[in-house]
């Protein structure tokens, strides 16, 4: 609810600061809003009762917590929704302010928030609060509603691509399966469906599905997010192969195809009806095919794996898969 910075002059003195999570006592809350209030755009303490919203703040949020010689001087405590998070309080004493501990405050929020693949981060500020919206502005906020009072801002969560499309030790044999067995069926499966010439891959990787196309398309076009996997798919691939490093509702293409490949991508997906319409209305010929793969929730491997105990239902999203940028599971 409280959302404020503080104004600061000329301090000399020596800061000892450690960063937290959760660490903070419904106690420590307190005496720490208590100590804000009267720096809070209005005063925190006109609006709520710091007693009763510590407490709240203590059971209910995600506290990011910066410490200095023991003792609570910074505080972001977000309430973590399914799809998104919201910024309730964010609070630093004032002669800390000016010394970074905001910027580092919402950096480690930011990081935290992008663990759980969420879309956004929200939060509501007094409109009067001029130097707490510009902070907001300035880190990639924007105004997205306006009441009487206040502002609501939203931040996107920008993903990692090139963290995503890189392996982990379960992820590296799983994907060597799909190289070395599946792919060989995947485009025998295509075979009688494939239409003239022409192909659009969406969600190329490194292009170890690409050299599958090869013997089947002399125009070849790759859609790809990560720019790095791209650069490993250029050294391998021949180099009349068309690349767009973008991502798939920023891509803007000059034609319709008659093949589309989606393989192994719309688990990646945060819209993956968005996508699918925009498949069929600007990039598809009329008379064109989607090929469509991807992970099947009720696949053998997954049913031992709910018997055993590794994961609570079929189609659950695990660490590994939630690390390489997977939704869902189908």
């Amino acid at each position: 609810m409280g959302i404020w910075f503080g104004n600061y002059g000329k301090i000399n003195f020596t800061m000892s600061l450690n960063y937290s999570v959760n660490k903070s006592l419904e106690i420590e809350i307190i005496n720490h809003l208590q100590e804000c209030s009267s720096d809070f755009v209005p005063t925190l303490s006109s609006y709520v009762n710091i007693v009763e919203y510590s407490k709240k703040l203590a059971e209910k949020s995600t506290r990011i917590e910066c410490y200095s010689d023991g003792k609570l001087i910074g505080l972001v405590a977000i309430y973590i929704n399914q799809f998104d998070s919201f910024i309730t309080n964010f609070s630093v004493l004032s002669k800390f302010t000016g010394k970074g501990v905001s910027q580092n405050l919402l950096n480690l929020s930011l990081e935290y928030i992008k663990t759980l693949n969420h879309k956004s981060l929200f939060l509501e500020v007094k409109k009067q609060n001029n130097r707490a919206i510009n902070f907001y502005k300035k880190s990639g906020f924007n105004i997205i509603k306006k009441n009487e009072d206040n502002y609501k801002m939203e931040l996107k969560i920008k993903r990692d691509y090139n963290k995503e499309f890189k392996d982990t030790i379960d992820h590296k044999y799983a994907y060597n399966f799909d190289f070395d067995v599946m792919h060989h069926y995947m485009i025998k499966s295509f075979e009688p469906f494939i239409k003239g010439k022409d192909v659009l891959e969406l969600g190329s990787f490194k292009g170890d599905f690409t050299k599958r196309l090869l013997p089947y398309f002399s125009d070849i076009s790759c859609v790809e997010a990560s720019d790095e996997a791209i650069e490993i798919a250029k050294k391998v691939l021949p180099g009349d192969i068309t690349y767009y490093n973008s991502l798939f509702e920023d891509t803007k293409l000059d034609k319709k195809y008659n093949n589309i490949v989606l393989t192994h991508v719309l688990e990646h997906i945060d819209n993956p009806v968005s996508l699918l319409s925009k498949i069929e209305s600007e990039w598809l010929s009329d008379d064109g095919c989607l090929f469509l793969v991807c992970p099947n929730a009720n696949a053998p491997s997954r049913q031992i794996a709910v018997k055993m105990g590794l994961i609570s239902h079929n189609s659950a999203i695990t660490d590994a898969e939630k690390e390489h940028g997977h939704r869902i599971t189908y």
